[in-house]
């Protein structure tokens, strides 16, 4: 199914890429992820985290499965993707 979505995607490396993308119920939900996400990850021995990884939530169309995850990008090709 084609549906349009808030999807919150995760960069990581260097250079950044696309690395992990999931729908979120909303925009609200998908910001409280991506502060979740950001709260929790730090590097071990250290108080915050000062890897390579971004988070962003965008609202893209996208083909899923009938358990809402992303078969495929319909609205932009995967490499245009970026985290600002």
């Amino acid at each position: 199914m084609v549906k349009e979505a808030i999807v919150l995607l995760m960069f990581f490396g260097s250079p950044l890429e696309l690395k992990e993308y999931t729908v979120r119920d909303g925009l609200s939900e998908c910001l409280g992820a991506k502060r979740t996400i950001s709260r929790n990850v730090r590097t071990p021995g250290k108080t915050e985290y000062k890897g390579t990884m971004r988070l962003a939530c965008k609202k893209l169309t996208v083909k899923v499965d009938e358990d809402d995850r992303v078969l495929e990008f319909v609205s932009v090709k995967k490499s245009e993707l970026k985290p600002f």
